[in-house]
């Protein structure tokens, strides 16, 4: 069998991702938080707290804006791409190497510059998927912690050309519109098949719909499943570039 995995990301870089970051390091499992160094929509957190983020998790790039790069020029799109990964690394001192579109939005311009920028993979928001992508640079996610209407789920993979989503939605989530109930599901699929089961969420979502406890019971379950191996979004990015090296993966689930 196939090995398989779990990771979480963390979108946004709101103060809130702090206690996010608690509840994870509560239960000893990986995360990538994905921080731009502004956002015009909402807060931000400050430097020396992504400093101290980073002697914990990975810290992706999520330009310097927070912009929708498929709105921009692109020489401006690459320089939201580029300075978002200098600003970043200036900060806690390392190299940046996973990045995630603002807005999950992204087309094969934006795919080519996030490539030439030097990083190893790229996130988007595409729903229902628990593969190893063909592209490093178009990972999809299976969960997002957010309810969705049956109608909102398929017309957003119709939108972004993701078939393969909408048909895991019907067939294997039986078209949930239960957020957590929906990660349960990928974790067993996950469990019994591999792949990977990637839980992506925003800190302040949560806060806002009060689902502070059913995070905390999302990420005990993860914890749980000692076959499935915890890592970072990153680690998943290297992995993916190793043909064949993920599939003999042993699993090393606890924190060092």
């Amino acid at each position: 069998m196939s090995a398989g995995f779990v990771t979480f990301s963390v979108d946004d870089g709101h103060p809130t991702d702090l206690r996010t970051a608690d509840l994870l390091w509560k239960y000893r499992l990986n995360a990538t938080f994905y921080v731009p160094a502004r956002n015009a929509e909402r807060a931000v957190m400050r430097d020396h707290q992504l400093r101290d983020l980073s002697n914990s998790f990975e810290l992706g790039a999520h330009t310097l804006n927070h912009v929708r790069l498929t709105t921009l020029p692109e020489g401006e799109a690459k320089r939201e791409v580029l300075d978002g990964k200098i600003w970043l690394e200036d900060i806690i001192g390392r190299a940046v190497t996973s990045f995630c579109y603002p807005g999950g939005k992204f087309n094969r311009a934006t795919v080519a510059i996030v490539e030439q920028a030097g990083f190893l993979g790229a996130r988007t928001c595409m729903l229902n998927l628990s593969n190893f992508p063909r592209n490093p640079f178009l990972w999809g996610v299976s969960t997002h912690a957010c309810y969705y209407s049956p109608l909102v789920q398929v017309r957003h993979a119709l939108l972004e050309k993701n078939l393969s989503g909408a048909w895991n939605y019907m067939k294997r989530y039986k078209g949930t519109t239960d957020w957590f109930r929906h990660f349960m599901t990928s974790l067993i699929h996950v469990g019994a098949h591999g792949g990977v089961a990637h839980l992506f969420l925003h800190s302040w979502e949560i806060d806002t719909n009060k689902e502070w406890k059913r995070l905390e019971a999302a990420f005990q379950a993860a914890a749980d499943m000692r076959e499935l191996n915890k890592i970072t979004n990153g680690e998943l990015f290297v992995l993916s570039t190793k043909r064949g090296v993920w599939e003999n993966h042993q699993p090393n689930d606890q924190r060092q």
